[in-house]
């Protein structure tokens, strides 16, 4: 049976985007102009993923109360982690969407350069379609080349920061973006190795652990990294075996501005202020695959280009998919 994407908006812009997806997952495309009209394909089909554009907040309460209406908020027809919302303006400007028990995956919609934008986003759909560790690979072309190291000292994390910058530099890749990339890898990394790590209460083992101190990683506290770069796009994976991550928590650090308030990155125990929202504003789409209790797995990817500029502006996402034990 043919795979089917569900649009429900009324922008112009929408359909030439998510058809670029389509093709790139190899799925049919059906649309509805608003969210009672989308009831009724719901209710006939499932779709892989559902598109919707939440660029007035009114068209997203619509949509939720119709879901209720006809399934119930409990019900399967609406799965989060199918869930697309498109925007006119950035995370950080529509916080409110992050309060929606639909909330799974989010980004703007792109002004310049839709086509390509789409293929990248429908290549992150089909990478992550099966649940498993092997969603970079599957991201990246045939000649993509995909390297992994495993932390078993916390120190080991300036490390492969600076592997990876050596790495990124001796592929050509401008030096600001080589150093913004790898400082994206080492707060990462950070998170994994030290807001990650819970006792069998869910407490947080390092909340006053300094993290410059080195210890040596237990057999479950190892991370395991990957990197992948296919001469246009690079990619990295940090995954650790705790799944502690606060769903709550992480959509509310990620669609802070930053910018506009004073807010200290790491105030209060571990894991509060992961740094994520100045992740976004680097260039970089971030993505989440929790499954409680088992393992975390954040991965960024972003394209590579020639100038700063046009690297901090290209079209990025934002995905976070959380499993039940």
């Amino acid at each position: 049976m043919a795979k089917e994407i569900l649009l429900i908006s009324e922008h112009p812009e929408d359909p030439a985007f998510v058809s670029e997806v389509a093709q790139t997952i190899q799925a049919q495309v059906k649309t509805a102009p608003d969210a009672k009209q989308a009831m009724d394909l719901i209710a006939g089909g499932s779709f892989s993923a559902i598109f919707l554009d939440v660029s007035k907040l009114d068209r997203l309460k619509a949509f939720e109360q119709e879901v209720q209406k006809r399934f119930g908020l409990l019900g399967e027809q609406i799965q989060p982690n199918r869930m697309h919302f498109i925007s006119d303006v950035p995370l950080n400007s529509k916080r409110d969407v992050i309060r929606s028990p639909f909330f799974g995956s989010f980004f703007q919609r792109p002004a310049t350069a839709a086509e390509q934008a789409g293929k990248f986003y429908g290549r992150m759909i089909s990478a992550n379609e099966n649940a498993g560790d092997q969603s970079i690979e599957r991201f990246f072309s045939k000649a993509g080349e995909v390297q992994s190291m495993v932390l078993d000292q916390s120190a080991q994390k300036q490390e492969a920061a600076e592997a990876v910058r050596q790495y990124l530099i001796e592929a050509k890749i401008p030096a600001r973006i080589a150093n913004t990339l790898a400082n994206v890898l080492d707060e990462l990394l950070m998170n994994a190795l030290f807001d990650a790590p819970a006792d069998e209460f869910g407490r947080q083992l390092y909340t006053l652990t300094s993290r410059d101190e080195n210890r040596k990683l237990s057999q479950k506290e190892v991370v395991e990294t990957k990197i992948g770069f296919d001469g246009y796009y690079v990619g990295f994976s940090i995954k650790d075996q705790f799944g502690t991550l606060d769903r709550t928590r992480l959509l509310n650090h990620v669609s802070l501005n930053y910018r506009e308030r004073d807010y200290n990155l790491r105030q209060g125990g571990a894991g509060a202020g992961l740094g994520l929202a100045t992740i976004l504003h680097t260039g970089g789409s971030l993505s989440y695959h929790c499954e409680e209790g088992r393992k975390t797995q954040a991965q960024l990817l972003t394209r590579v280009e020639d100038n700063y500029r046009d690297f901090k502006s290209q079209f990025r996402f934002f995905s976070a998919n959380f499993y039940g034990a």
